[in-house]
């Protein structure tokens, strides 16, 4: 139950998560191009090792609140990816006062995800460093049918295993069949993140990520995500000019599965981009 199910793990682990290479530049704060509270507008192309190309753009606004008594940011951004026609819009606010809060929605081919956190930014002591840990709560409305369709297509479903073994018949896979297999079709996600950025001098920088959740609710999923980036910026005219490579690696585990000889599915997959982002 492998590639199905991977479908299904890639796309809740990518909802999850703050994408390392985040909004854009700030024309009252002084914040990193890699830094979540960045504002300016910016648009941008990526493309990973499968081919996958990602068509993102945003921006915000500072201070739209307090009288300039505080330093705040309020962002809205969009991706959309060209092959499989799945977007993400996320929507964040950090207040000086208190930190960001952040909701995100990621309508996927296996699922849609809708996610909710709050993030505190930290400083540390070489006050170089940029650490962001968040807390998060997800609502995963998993797409049983298209799962379902996707099995019964000896095309799509060609490979596809699990800690069961190979399935041998997966022409009448329906609905009903995978809900009961996977114990459900939602789940109610808790999930742990820490997003750090470290600018080495006016060019160079890294960021880094490392991602841990567990539902408590509804089907069973465990989840490590792990990102590093590492990224070059320019200045272009008037513009920031980003080139950036990033790596990741995803490992799910969907447990109680009532299928075969195991009570679990399990998937792993590491990944590499290049992106290219203007800022202006």
């Amino acid at each position: 139950m492998n590639s199905n199910k991977k479908l299904l793990s890639l796309a809740i682990i990518s909802a999850l998560t703050l994408s390392g290479a985040a909004f854009a530049s700030s024309d009252t704060m002084e914040v990193h191009d890699a830094d979540p509270r960045n504002t300016a507008w910016r648009g941008g192309i990526a493309s990973d090792d499968s081919g996958e190309v990602k068509l993102v753009a945003g921006g915000g606004f500072n201070n739209l609140y307090g009288n300039g008594e505080y330093q705040t940011q309020t962002m809205v951004i969009g991706e959309y990816f060209t092959q499989s026609e799945n977007f993400r819009v996320r929507l964040a606010n950090f207040d000086e006062r208190w930190g960001g809060v952040y909701i995100d929605v990621n309508n996927t081919e296996a699922a849609d995800f809708y996610t909710a956190g709050y993030m505190l930014p930290l400083t540390a002591t070489n006050d170089k460093t940029l650490f962001f840990p968040s807390v998060n709560y997800s609502y995963i409305d998993i797409d049983t049918k298209e799962i379902a369709k996707q099995m019964s297509n000896p095309l799509s479903a060609e490979g596809y295993s699990s800690g069961t073994g190979q399935l041998e018949s997966l022409q009448s896979v329906s609905s009903g069949m995978v809900k009961d297999a996977l114990g459900g079709d939602d789940a109610h996600m808790a999930s742990v993140n820490l997003y750090a950025l470290h600018p080495w001098n006016d060019t160079f920088y890294t960021a880094f990520q490392a991602f841990g959740g567990s539902s408590y609710g509804g089907v069973e999923v465990e989840m490590v995500d792990l990102m590093v980036l590492q990224g070059i910026r320019t200045q272009v005219g008037e513009g920031v000019f980003n080139i950036y490579f990033e790596g990741k690696y995803t490992n799910l585990q969907v447990n109680d599965v009532e299928m075969g000889d195991k009570d679990y599915l399990r998937g792993e997959e590491t990944k590499f981009s290049v992106g290219f982002d203007w800022r202006f």
